[in-house]
């Protein structure tokens, strides 16, 4: 007569869940405010890349960024931080 509790979704939960759908834009919302577990540079391009998929890729190319390569580097990072065996 135990009733289970549920487990609370993490934002770290939430934001795998909506990197694994494919909704990369939403999950870069969540973890480009994750403090903890990435290097500086790391958050950095985390921020470049939802801010580029929000619609402020072009303020970044007039700083010479290169936003095609952040958005990359930032599915890089999650995989390498979260997806081992995506």
């Amino acid at each position: 007569m135990f009733k289970e509790r549920s487990r609370m979704m993490t934002k770290t939960d939430k934001a795998i869940g909506l990197f694994k759908d494919g909704r990369l834009r939403d999950a870069l919302a969540i973890f480009k405010t994750f403090k903890i577990g990435f290097s500086k540079e790391e958050r950095r391009t985390l921020q470049i890349a939802s801010e580029t998929l929000n619609g402020s890729g072009r303020f970044y190319q007039m700083l010479g960024i290169d936003t095609t390569l952040e958005v990359q580097k930032s599915i890089t990072v999650i995989k390498q931080k979260y997806m081992k065996v995506l």
